[in-house]
């Protein structure tokens, strides 16, 4: 072994238990509680960098907050004299899912939901408090009696800062960063920012892999799985394996949508949909316009002739083969038809994935509220009617699109600047059943700062891939010379804010008065934001 016997003080290692592109994890002994632990200590090439460790303890708080009885706590973290970054978690006995996998094959599908369910559920958790796994394979899945247990929380998130591509760890390379190509998203493949939708579709190969055997892209280069990933639609479950429910496979084709936005919603919503994927209801009616792909579906399932199977499979990877397109065409709205990349025969039309899951959408309960999401080419105008029908107080002055980790999403301010009480409003769209409602809000006025004109402006302050709106308060009755900025971050339903003083002769700022939030490292991202922001507006001024 190339790290000390003991670890800070208080960790013996026994052994090594297990090795991979990350680094190596060790069975070691709390000497004070006498109780067993894991833990995985980083490779060498990261600790070079010398912003990781700061990046990896930050990231170690954050993921210590997690505490669902399915996922692998964390319980210390530091570094070795060398300066590698180790975290201290749970030992978890079991087997991993991909060694039960190698020993028996395929699973049922009610052991397969069963076990894509518990997984959701720890993450509908960790997306709660902002953490996305980024690595979900089997390997990182402990079976045992007790279920499922989810590890290795967060630690892609701080490596993959470290450098500007994506590679695998499947390689033997050196300064590699986290990505298994065979369960990363299409997004992460490309290199994009990826947010909770591509923990969802990591759930989609693990299911996919569960029921066929094998994931829906391999490949012995690896590159070549990064490209199928991001560009080819999966090869049709059924095709693979004809006993799977129907409702089941269209579920997992759902979690397997190349654009984040024609996924689930959440994890919660992911949940429900495989659990209704398994009942013993009637059989699922599809919308006329998904006549072609249901078609296909039953072609499959009643078990044809080989030379039929081949057709309809065939058929079936063209019309999801539509997917990648909807994603990179410009313009296209969720309830738009997808052309498949290949012509279709005559009579046939192409079905978009909005058509998949309103149809699975339909089959739940009328007292449940299925989830859609705003057209991500929804203009502001658009935006700014939809926004004034719920707008009872006063009118809507200003309305944005913007794109956020739950879909499009409308954010708009109510301008009541006759009552000194202007507010921000987010709105989500409530589903299939039709309509909007109020998600989230801030204040803009306040007290010594009310009756303002308010103009809104987009930005990514944290840099992860979604929108953050802020809002620039002028013209305040009550204070002449001064604005105030507030930046709203969607994801947490959190406003940050600022107010900038100016002198009425030479026109520089002699005062910054921060919200208080605005403090420590979480909120810098958004203090830069904003103090950009501010210098935009008034060039002159001195912040």
């Amino acid at each position: 072994m190339d790290i000390p016997r003991v670890i800070a003080n208080r960790f013996r290692i026994e052994c090594e238990i297990g090795r991979g592109g990350m680094g190596t994890v060790y069975l070691a002994t709390h000497l004070g509680l006498e109780r067993p632990v894991a833990i995985k200590v980083l490779k060498a090439e990261f600790a070079a960098d010398p912003e990781v460790a700061d990046r990896f303890m930050r990231e170690a708080r954050t993921m210590a907050r997690l505490r669902h009885t399915r996922a692998a706590m964390i319980f210390d973290a530091g570094s070795l004299p060398d300066g590698r970054p180790f975290i201290v978690m749970e030992h978890v006995e079991g087997s991993t899912l991909a060694d039960v996998l190698a020993r028996e094959g395929r699973f049922s599908p009610e052991r397969a939901v069963r076990i894509a369910c518990e997984i959701c559920d720890v993450l509908a958790e960790a997306h709660a408090l902002g953490i996305v796994h980024r690595d979900l394979k089997p390997s990182n899945i402990m079976l045992n009696e007790r279920g499922v247990s989810v590890l290795d929380f967060g630690i892609a998130k701080v490596l993959t800062a470290s450098a500007d591509v994506t590679k695998t760890h499947a390689t033997t390379e050196s300064g590699l960063i986290i990505g298994t190509p065979r369960y990363m998203s299409p997004e992460q493949c490309m290199g994009k920012p990826v947010g909770t939708a591509s923990d969802l579709y990591s759930v989609g190969v693990l299911v996919y892999e569960m029921l066929a055997g094998q994931p829906p892209f391999t490949d012995g280069l690896q590159s070549a799985v990064l490209v199928r990933q991001a560009t080819s639609a999966p090869p049709p479950l059924m095709a693979r394996c004809p006993e799977v429910p129907r409702r089941l496979a269209l579920a997992t084709h759902t979690l397997l949508a190349k654009n984040p936005n024609d996924r689930p919603k959440s994890a919660r919503e992911t949940r429900a949909m495989l659990e209704r994927s398994i009942q013993n209801t009637a059989q699922l009616v599809m919308p006329e316009a998904a006549a072609p792909f249901a078609s296909t579906i039953a072609t499959l399932d009643r078990r044809a002739s080989n030379a039929s199977r081949a057709v309809a499979a065939v058929a079936l990877l063209a019309l999801l083969g539509g997917l990648f397109f909807a994603w990179s065409g410009s313009g296209t709205t969720t309830s738009a038809r997808v052309k498949a990349s290949t012509t279709p025969r005559a009579g046939a039309s192409a079905v978009s994935p909005a058509v998949i899951r309103t149809a699975l959408a339909n089959e739940v309960n009328e007292d449940s509220e299925p989830l859609t999401v705003v057209p991500a080419s929804l203009s502001n105008d658009a935006a700014r009617q939809i926004a004034a029908t719920v707008s009872t107080n006063g009118a809507v002055s200003e309305a944005r699109v913007l794109r956020t980790v739950r879909g499009a999403s409308i954010a708009a301010v109510r301008d009541e600047r006759g009552a000194g009480t202007s507010h921000l409003f987010l709105m989500e769209s409530r589903g299939a059943t039709g309509g909007f409602r109020v998600a989230g809000r801030a204040t803009l006025d306040k007290e010594g700062f009310r009756g303002a004109k308010w103009a809104t402006a987009i930005t990514d302050a944290d840099g992860d891939g979604y929108d953050e709106i802020i809002c620039t308060g002028t013209d305040s009755r009550d204070d002449p010379f001064s604005r105030r900025l507030v930046l709203y971050v969607p994801r947490t339903r959190q406003s940050y804010s600022m107010r900038v003083g100016l002198d009425s002769r030479e026109r520089k700022a002699i005062r910054v008065r921060w919200s208080s939030n605005a403090g420590g490292d979480t909120a810098k991202p958004y203090r830069a934001a904003l103090r950009a922001r501010a210098l935009d507006d008034m060039p002159q001024a001195k912040l």
